[in-house]
């Protein structure tokens, strides 16, 4: 997939960029960045699902900022500081994209200083995302957090129809929401019993209708 940001250049300047890049692979279950590496290239992913956490104190259980599908760049934030991720990134699913040095997304960018500003677009979004996710992670209860992940993968699947569905499982819910795979499980069957939920085929939560305040 060709991403929006290299359409800011040129033909000849974009194909001379893209020519420093690789193309990568990741099988479900590796572990793409750790929490103390340092960026050095910036992934754009072009299929599959990754996800962002911290390994939890419990086994299995980690604590998940959030996930990372096809159309999100990672490790934009070496464009401005070596800092290291902080979070470990680990591909739920199999994983494909494309890998550009920094050295060479910094040149490339400094010869089009207006294309910084697509950067801070990038970059403003992000933040956004993370706000959302500390607003969910206000809600008073689980099943307050479940709804509103809930209605953002709705939502998303709704502003992007051209995108891969984002299929989570329940203990990825869970994980996302500080809930056990088995109080999801009982809060989706409730859900389900009382026709608010169902089940698409590929087996991704579709809302029905309008999700209950309270559960």
């Amino acid at each position: 997939m060709l991403f929006p940001l290299f359409a800011q250049w040129p033909a000849d300047e974009r194909k001379h960029l893209l020519a420093q890049g690789r193309e990568v692979e990741f099988a479900a279950g590796c572990e793409v960045f750790s929490m103390q590496q340092v960026a050095s290239e910036v992934l754009f992913v072009s299929h599959g699902l990754m996800t962002a956490y911290l390994p939890g104190k419990r086994p299995g259980r980690p604590f998940n900022y959030g996930y990372i599908v096809p159309g999100d760049i990672v490790g934009l934030h070496g464009l401005f500081e070596p800092r290291p991720f902080g979070v470990a990134v680990q591909a739920l699913r199999d994983t494909q994209g494309f890998t550009l040095p920094l050295d060479a997304l910094i040149e490339a960018l400094d010869a089009r200083p207006q294309v910084w500003r697509a950067i801070a677009c990038l970059m403003t979004h992000s933040v956004h995302h993370l706000l959302d996710f500390i607003t969910m992670l206000a809600e008073p209860d689980g099943y307050s957090r479940l709804k509103r992940v809930l209605e953002s993968l709705e939502n998303h699947a709704r502003e992007h129809p051209a995108a891969p569905g984002l299929r989570l499982t329940q203990r990825e819910l869970g994980e996302r929401i500080g809930l056990s795979r088995e109080m999801v499980n009982r809060m989706l069957k409730a859900l389900r019993t009382g026709g608010y939920i169902a089940l698409d085929d590929a087996g991704g939560v579709v809302i029905a209708k309008a999700l209950p305040e309270r559960f």
